[in-house]
C-alpha cells in the first residue's frame, strides 16, 4: 500500500518532494486507513526519473521523511519524475521489496509502481525471476508475460490482464519505457484511499494519490475506476 505521484513537462522537483514527504507522514488527506490511526507510509521510498533518455531508478529502505538521499533528489532535472512511498502489506521490508521494480531485455526497459495488495496467485513466465517476496513484483511480472517477444506494451493489453485479476484491494500502477506511461486507476475497495487525482496543465501533467498541498488550488480531477491513462513523456524545454 503506497502513495505515489507521477509527473511530466516542466514542474517543480522540490514541491513534489515536500508534497510527498507530508503525504508520507500522513499529514494530508483523510481516507480509509487512516480514521482511527496514524497511517505513514515509512517502508522504502524509490523514484524513476529521466537523464540523457535514460531512465534511472534510485531505491531506499528508509522512510522518505527521514533519508538524507531525498535532499540529492532535489538536484533533479528531468522531463520525467516518478516518486513511491511504500506502507508494507506483503513482504518484509527489504531493498528487494522496495518499489519500482524494472525489466530489461534487448528491446525494452519498463520500470513499474504499484499501489495496493493482489492476493491471487498471478502465473508468470519462467523467465521473470523474483528478486523479492512482494506481491507487486510478481504483478510486474504477471502484466508482462505472454507479451511477444519484441512487443510492445499497449492499453487493450494491460486492460485485459487486469480484468483476469479478482482478488485485490488495489492493483493501481504506474508503468513507464521513458517514452510512453501508462498509469492505471483500478481498485476494489476503499475508494477514498486508492482514487488517483490528475492535474493537467499547460506545461505539464501530474498524477497522485493525493492532491499536491503545493497545487491544491488547482483544478484536480478523479480518475475513474477501471480507467487506464495513456500519457507520453514531455521533452520540451
Amino acid at each position: 500500500m503506497c502513495r505515489m505521484i507521477f509527473a511530466t513537462g516542466k514542474f517543480n522537483t522540490d514541491w513534489l518532494i515536500d508534497d510527498m514527504i507530508q503525504m508520507a507522514l500522513d499529514q494530508n488527506e483523510k481516507h480509509e486507513e487512516n480514521t482511527r490511526k496514524v497511517f505513514k507510509h515509512e517502508d522504502g521510498w524509490g523514484v524513476c526519473y529521466l537523464e540523457d533518455n535514460q531512465l534511472k531508478i534510485i531505491r531506499s529502505v528508509k522512510a522518505f521523511f527521514d533519508d538524507p538521499q531525498v535532499d540529492e533528489l532535489r538536484k533533479i532535472q528531468t522531463p520525467l519524475f516518478i516518486l513511491h512511498t511504500r506502507h508494507a502489506s506483503k513482504g518484509k521490508i527489504d531493498i528487494h521489496n522496495v518499489h519500482p521494480f524494472e525489466y530489461r531485455n534487448e528491446h525494452s526497459h519498463y520500470v513499474f509502481f504499484h499501489n495496493g495488495t493482489i492476493e491471487d496467485n498471478l502465473s508468470i513466465n519462467s523467465k521473470f525471476q523474483l528478486q523479492g517476496t512482494t506481491d507487486s513484483e510478481r504483478y510486474f511480472y504477471y502484466l508482462l508475460s505472454d507479451l511477444n517477444e519484441g512487443s510492445q506494451l499497449d492499453e487493450s493489453w494491460l486492460r485485459s490482464k487486469l480484468s483476469k485479476i479478482t482478488n485485490f484491494t488495489g492493483a493501481n500502477f504506474i508503468l513507464t519505457n521513458g517514452e510512453t506511461n501508462y498509469i492505471a486507476n483500478w481498485y476494489a475497495k476503499n475508494p477514498l484511499y486508492y482514487t488517483m487525482k490528475i492535474l493537467q496543465q499547460k506545461d505539464s501533467v501530474l498524477i497522485s494519490s493525493e492532491i499536491l498541498p503545493h497545487l491544491k488550488d488547482k483544478k484536480w480531477d478523479k480518475l475513474k475506476n477501471h480507467s487506464i491513462f495513456v500519457i507520453k513523456t514531455d521533452n520540451r524545454k
